[in-house]
């Protein structure tokens, strides 16, 4: 038990290094080759386009970075709060593919914050048209690794909350057989 929870551990803390510095480097590279506002076809509806965010998620708030660095700093410390509360209390552990979208949600949290930190903005680069003239809001390396952990994790303790109750009802009924 305790080594599926070390290996859950690493898995997690692993995907949130690469997170942070696959988000990094491409950002970097971004600001290297592109100046803010240009923008290069890649195929289809998809163009690196940079955008230097001041504001938070889809460019609300342009100009307040202060506002989303504290929002994610405050988030980034209950993490582990969360995680203990859930094992101290509940005896719950994520499995290791739990892990692992934890671990991208923290890496790709910590990749805007060390923008928003450093430079007051967070670096932006995929932009998708969705029809002419209408873009999806630009996002980055980060911006995904939060949306995908964050899928994964809803679908996976959907599926848990959808067994929980039919095990329940299993062991009820076994409970009262024996």
């Amino acid at each position: 038990m305790r080594q599926v929870q070390r290996s859950s551990a690493i898995i997690g803390a692993a995907l949130a290094s690469c997170a942070v510095l696959l988000d990094q480097l491409v950002k970097l590279k971004v600001r290297e080759v592109l100046e803010v506002g240009r923008s290069i076809h890649v195929a289809g509806p998809i163009y690196l386009t940079h955008v230097e965010n001041t504001g938070s998620v889809f460019g609300i708030g342009q100009g307040y970075v202060i506002i989303p660095t504290i929002a994610t700093i405050v988030i980034l410390l209950a993490v582990p709060v969360i995680l203990w509360y859930l094992k101290s209390r509940h005896g719950y552990m994520l499995s290791p593919f739990e892990s692992a979208c934890a671990g991208l949600i923290v890496g790709g949290a910590i990749g805007n914050l060390i923008d928003r930190v450093s430079r007051s903005a967070v670096t932006d680069f995929v932009d998708v048209v969705i029809f002419p003239g209408i873009h999806w809001p630009a996002f980055n390396v980060a911006d995904a690794c939060v949306v995908v952990g964050t899928l994964f994790l809803v679908v996976v303790f959907s599926i848990h909350s959808v067994r929980q109750p039919a095990q329940d009802v299993d062991s009820e009924t076994h409970g009262t057989q024996a």
